[in-house]
C-alpha cells in the first residue's frame, strides 16, 4: 500500500510540476507577445486559469501525504496523553467530515457546470473539465489522510506496547 501511495504521490507532483511549467511558459510567452510584438494572447487568460485550478487540486493531496499542509500541533501537544488521543480522534473526525462535504458540493458544482454545458469563451474548454480534478483530487487527500491516519494510530500502538513491555 505504501509504494502504491508513494508512486501515486510521484505522479501527482510530476504532474503538477509539468502544468506549472505550461503555466509558466505561457505567462513569460504572453509577456513577451504582449510588449514585445503588441500581439497578446486572448486565451492565455483561459488557460492559466485552468493551470492553476488544477496545480492547486493536484497539490493538495501531495501536502496530505507529506504533512504540509497547516497544523497546529502546539496545542494540542499541551494537554495530557489522554486529552490529546481524544483531540486527535475528533480532529480526524472532523477532518474526515469536511472531506466527504466538500466531496459532494464538488459533485454538485461539476453536476450543475456540465447540466448548463458552459466552455469557456475562447478555448472552449468545457468547466467540468476544468473543476473535473477537484472530487479525483478529494479523494486521493482522503486515501492520503486514511493512510497516514492508520499509520499513526498503528505507530503509536507499538510504541505504548514497548513502553508497557518495559
Amino acid at each position: 500500500m505504501k509504494k502504491l501511495l508513494d508512486g501515486l504521490v510521484k505522479l501527482e507532483t510530476v504532474l503538477a510540476g509539468v502544468i506549472l511549467s505550461a503555466l509558466i511558459l505561457c505567462t513569460f510567452s504572453g509577456v513577451i507577445a504582449r510588449y514585445c510584438f503588441s500581439a497578446p494572447f486572448t486565451w492565455e487568460e483561459e488557460f492559466q486559469l485552468a493551470c492553476m485550478v488544477w496545480i492547486t487540486f493536484l497539490a493538495a493531496p501531495v501536502a496530505f501525504h507529506t504533512k504540509s499542509h497547516v497544523a497546529i500541533e502546539i496545542l494540542v501537544d499541551a494537554f495530557p496523553e489522554k486529552l490529546r488521543r481524544i483531540i486527535e480522534f475528533l480532529i480526524v473526525v472532523v477532518m474526515y467530515a469536511i472531506l466527504i462535504y466538500f466531496f459532494f458540493r464538488s459533485i454538485d458544482f461539476i453536476q450543475v457546470i456540465s447540466s448548463t454545458s458552459r466552455k469557456t469563451p475562447i478555448l472552449k474548454i468545457p468547466y467540468s473539465v476544468i473543476y473535473g480534478v477537484a472530487p479525483v483530487s478529494i479523494i486521493l487527500m482522503f486515501i492520503s489522510y486514511t493512510y497516514m491516519s492508520v499509520k499513526n494510530f498503528l505507530d503509536n500502538r507499538t510504541t505504548e506496547n514497548k513502553e508497557g513491555a518495559q
